[in-house]
């Protein structure tokens, strides 16, 4: 007798597309991430597929289809970090109500900044028009699948996520934001490295807003909204609804998450209405007895089914204590221990034992019971040692001068390369040697203010004193540029902007001279992050090397590639940091799980990794702005909070001023948890950023209305301090107040035309354009259309100015279709066009315009203009 067998055919593999893990293609989401592959699409003939949005986003590929739109994934380039990007249907922008709904979901949702409530971070229309909502990317499963798997789940497991949920809705509560169609489709269970799930609750279309005017939200009163099964009596007799009503909807979830059914079941949505309306909730202990609910938790689920709101739970914070309290009452036996919904592959099996509290955890640095540290065999130290980088240092060693002259040395590489760790060796090292170290940052505001780096670096170098600065000794060309450092820009001064950045160069060679006359040490000037350095301050700095003075020192700056300092080959010379070698790193650190795949690896992404490792004994993704946004989620709401707020407020600000922003009495323990996370650094009450990048993800990812209220209280604090006029401008224009920050971005932008700062001017009132226009539709301004006229008119001269003809061309030519056909304003632009055109050396074409605004200005009797514009056309025909 013979056999003959046949082999299983094999098993297709597909990619995960959010972490590049192979999966089994029958698989339905990714176990080393939750990411959804069966949703997964690349069809040739979406058209959003490979668009960019206005904002930056570039849209790779469909990952879901729902009733109001599609999503998808998309890329921000600027910050490598993955987005979800959410477009309404085509076939629902005629549809009013849709469309309301779909605005609600943006405005409600971006209001919200709390870990257990989707981010919404941008929202706005694509150039066809289509409404579009940029959030963070989910990875794991909604709550109904989970119980249609699963059934009844562990009371450990419920009390955890559902306190998270009622976390997130206390947050919306407090902001006059209700639900109202809170379901276990619309709560999210993301599986946590450390163990455990991490809860979002999404989809804010249906919610009402405290804001909005009767009759203006998606449903009218008398008008029945949400989902039958988990409506509350007075949703579904269509009576005003407060945050009680989700708190029931929470109920019913409690229930089918006790029971593994509803609570009423009926042939149709209108019986189950009616149900909800007139029957008693039944008792759990009865539906399920063998399940052994205790009279703790029934006790917290009758209340929470109240069909009078008044007596149901009044408020989140309530209901979530009630539920923690039932967990001391309860014995869970080892059945109900499992995780529920959780893929194997994704649970932590590896533990560590926290002697402080003795609860077994996931290996991490803190227990997740009691925050104690915890400690482990061969645990690294941060920060890192520096690693390959001893020729680059060498190099920076040779630049040094070794007789009276100025050299300079620029570090070159992308963000994350190191250039901060290594001018930071080198500090140490010149230090030891006895030259005098001078750190140049861009201003801790993030604003690019007029001359901070330069009245730093002077400062130091002369030993003036804050607020009592002596330079009596300087005279001439350098002293008037003292008084325009430290005393700013006079009203009545005349002078040219060249000559006021000579004046710019004097004064910081008389700094040079007057340390050389009195220092011992060799002044070594680091400029770091060249690249956000404000404009005089860049100016002055590449003047210096066309006319040095006679004196030893060397000028050390790092930036990103692609940026031109200025600096010139003469004096100085460039070198480009290279990725560090896997092997090296690996020899040296000895840990190969944050080294996968690659030759090369970036010291950033490096720290993070080892970081993420620590805290998370788990992959960290490849891409290092995925990295520090997946560390960034997974922090609780205090440490979030506090790093958005130093965020708010720039690279780094004072302790009390971020505890004022965020309106919390203490920060003592956030700040430590993010110092220890190497997020922040703290230095004389001053919270600051380890790295540019991280407060760039952390401002990205702050919610869109959250950041805007943020800016408005950070617009508060910087008026009372009396900050720069470019912090206040850029709050201002965050904030969205309108009236204020065309003010203030006029003025930046009138001041940096007086100094020469080209780039400043341009900024502004390109801001100050896009404000205006924005006004058009919004309607608090009494005269949108002239501020368009006015800035569009300033921005294309800004433009002729620097040379960009092109943009400069576009942006009159769009101005001049707005303005009335006999109005001085078109006038003044057909003269600006006609400057365009010259500058182009279009000669024919610049005097036909110009003739055109000398037209309209006879027409518009305007005498003084009509003079000016023929002045030109004499001084042009000559």
């Amino acid at each position: 007798m013979s056999t003959s067998t046949t082999s299983a055919p094999p098993i297709a593999v597909i990619s995960c597309v959010h972490c590049a893990q192979e999966c089994s293609s029958s698989s339905q989401y990714c176990p080393a991430c939750g990411f959804p592959l069966a949703k997964a699409s690349n069809k040739a003939d979406d058209p959003f597929i490979g668009t960019i949005l206005p904002a930056g986003y570039h849209i790779l590929e469909l990952i879901g289809v729902g009733g109001m739109g599609r999503v998808y994934r998309a890329e921000q380039k600027v910050l490598g970090r993955t987005v979800a990007v959410k477009v309404i249907h085509p076939h629902l922008l005629a549809d009013e109500s849709s469309a309301l709904r779909f605005l609600t979901e943006a405005r409600a949702s971006s209001q919200l900044n709390h870990p257990n409530s989707i981010s919404v971070f941008d929202f706005g229309r694509t150039d066809e028009g289509h409404p579009y909502l940029v959030m963070e990317l989910l990875r794991g499963r909604d709550l109904s699948q989970v119980i249609h798997e699963t059934g009844a789940a562990p009371v450990k497991q419920i009390v955890d996520v559902l306190t998270q949920v009622l976390a997130a809705l206390g947050e919306a509560h407090e902001l006059g934001i209700i639900h109202r169609d809170l379901k276990p489709d619309n709560i999210i269970l993301q599986p946590l490295r450390r163990g455990g799930e991490l809860v979002k609750v999404l989809d804010f279309g249906l919610a009402k807003l405290k804001a909005d005017a009767p009759g203006k939200g998606v449903t009218n009163p008398g008008i029945v909204c949400g989902t039958p099964d988990y409506m509350a009596p007075e949703q579904g007799r269509g009576d005003e609804t407060d945050g009680r009503s989700d708190l029931y909807a929470v109920g019913v979830i409690l229930f089918q998450l006790l029971t593994g059914r509803l609570p009423f079941e009926g042939d149709s949505p209108t019986q189950v209405v009616m149900m909800h309306l007139t029957v008693p909730a039944p008792d759990p202990r009865q539906i399920a007895p063998e399940l052994k609910i205790t009279a703790v938790m029934a006790e917290v689920l009758k209340k929470a089914l109240a069909k009078k709101i008044t007596e149901r739970f009044q408020d989140a914070h309530e209901f979530s204590q009630a539920l923690r309290q039932t967990l001391e009452n309860n014995q869970l036996s080892s059945s109900q221990e499992s995780s529920i919904g959780l893929a194997p592959s994704l649970v932590v099996h590896q533990t560590a034992h926290c002697e402080a509290c003795g609860y077994s955890v996931p290996q991490a640095r803190y227990c997740c019971e009691c925050s104690a540290p915890l400690t482990s065999p061969g645990a690294l130290e941060f920060p890192l040692p520096l690693i390959g980088r001893s020729d680059d240092l060498a190099w920076l060693h040779s630049r040094r001068p070794k007789e009276n002259k100025i050299l300079g040395a620029r570090i070159v590489g992308p963000a994350g390369i190191g250039k901060t760790r290594l001018l930071e060796e080198f500090t140490k090292s010149v230090t030891a040697q006895g030259d005098r170290v001078i750190i140049v940052e861009p201003d801790h505001y993030a604003a690019r203010v007029a001359h901070f780096g330069l009245k730093k670096t002077i400062s130091a170098l002369a030993r003036l004193k804050p607020g009592a600065e002596d330079f009596s000794s300087a005279t001439g060309a350098a002293y008037n540029g003292l008084v325009d450092i430290f005393s700013g820009v006079s009203r009545g001064d005349t002078r040219a902007p060249m000559e006021r950045r000579h004046c710019l160069l004097q004064a910081l060679k008389w700094a040079l001279l007057d340390a050389a006359k009195r220092e011992s040490g060799m002044p070594v000037i680091l400029i770091d992050g060249m690249k956000r350095l404000d404009g005089p301050s860049a100016h002055a700095f590449a003047d210096l090397f066309g006319d040095p003075p006679k004196v030893a020192a060397l000028f050390v700056a790092a930036h990103s590639p692609g940026f031109e300092s200025g600096w010139g080959a003469q004096h100085t010379s460039a070198r480009i940091l290279e990725e560090l070698n896997r092997v090296e790193v690996q020899g040296q650190i000895g840990s190969a799980k944050a080294l996968s795949s690659g030759e090369g690896i970036l010291p950033l992404y490096l720290d993070q990794a080892l970081r993420y490792q620590s805290e998370c004994a788990q992959e960290p993704p490849e891409r290092l702005g995925d990295l520090i946004a997946q560390r960034l989620e997974m922090l609780d709401a205090q440490p979030r909070l506090l790093l958005q707020g130093v965020a708010i407020l720039g690279m780094g600000a004072r302790v009390s001023d971020v505890a004022e922003l965020i309106q919390a009495d203490g920060v003592d323990e956030p700040l430590r948890q993010l110092t220890e996370a190497g997020m922040l650094t703290l230095s004389n009450n001053r919270a600051t950023f380890s790295h540019p990048l991280i407060r760039h993800i952390a401002l990205a990812g702050t919610p869109n209305e959250a950041r805007r209220k943020l800016h408005l209280r950070a617009l508060k604090i910087e008026e009372s301090k009396r900050a720069p006029l470019e912090v206040r401008a850029l709050h201002a224009f965050e904030a969205s107040q309108s009236f204020q920050a065309l003010l203030l971005l006029e003025q930046v932008a009138d001041r940096a035309t007086t100094i020469g700062d080209a780039r400043a001017e341009v900024s502004a009132l390109r801001r100050g354009l896009e404000v205006a226009r924005r006004e058009i539709s919004r309607g608090e301004l009494d005269d949108p259309m002239r501020a368009v006229l006015i800035f569009s008119r300033k921005l294309g001269a800004s433009l002729t100015r620097a040379g960009n003809f092109g943009d400069a061309d576009g942006v009159l030519l769009e101005a001049v279709e707005l303005a009335g056909p006999t109005s001085p304003d078109r006038a003044k632009i057909y003269g600006a066009l006609a400057h365009v055109s010259y500058g182009r050396k279009r000669y024919d074409e610049a005097l036909t315009r110009l003739r055109k605004g000398i037209e309209i200005a006879h027409k518009a009797n305007a005498k003084a203009l009509v003079s000016s514009l023929e002045d030109t056309q004499n001084a042009w025909t000559r």
